[in-house]
């Protein structure tokens, strides 16, 4: 638990000081990069991280993917957040399972999985958690990796959607249209 709690921590102060990615096309194509405009012939990397929750938009512009340990990965951590300092944000937990970080790997995040989960803070700083949501096929939060693409290249891409709740009642938040493209930072 100490070691959780600590790389949480860990990944909220990367979140803090690590520079914003915004993406200008949040299309959900899988290329890396994107020609770059001005006639400069450049590429310029799109990440992003977007989704709504109970019908409205959210475009999160700071967005964190760390690795638990690069050279042996038994957890990943994707972190979306309005910006650097604002909330809503939106935390992913995954620990390793078969088939290992593949494309294609995909989680069913609700009150049954104890080591995988997702929470979603409000501004009004109420947190709907994975863990809280009842298991059935209609309920918890679906995350499914498009790509993951380790060592070179270092990024995940993917989608989400479901429904997270409160652990104090039965208030849901509803996450539909998720999708994500974000850069490892380790």
């Amino acid at each position: 638990m100490t070691r959780i709690l600590s790389v949480l921590v860990g990944v909220f102060m990367m979140l803090t000081f690590s520079c914003s990615k915004s993406n200008n096309n949040p299309s959900g194509d899988n290329n890396n990069n994107q020609t770059g405009g001005g006639g400069g012939g450049g590429t310029t990397p799109t990440y992003y991280f977007t989704f709504k929750a109970n019908g409205v938009q959210q475009d999160f512009k700071a967005m964190t993917l760390i690795k638990d340990d690069p050279n042996n990965i038994k957890q990943l951590y994707l972190v979306g957040q309005k910006n650097d300092k604002e909330l809503p944000n939106l935390l992913f937990t995954l620990n390793y399972k078969a088939p290992g970080w593949v494309d294609g790997l995909s989680y069913v995040l609700d009150e049954n999985d104890f080591v995988n989960f997702a929470e979603y803070k409000t501004p009004a700083e109420l947190v709907f958690k994975s863990k809280s949501a009842p298991a059935s096929p209609t309920t918890g939060l679906r995350i499914k990796f498009d790509k993951i693409i380790l060592p070179m290249g270092q990024y995940a891409s993917g989608t989400f959607s479901g429904t997270l709740q409160l652990e104090e009642s039965l208030n849901t938040v509803v996450i539909t249209e998720g999708k994500f493209k974000c850069q490892f930072l380790n």
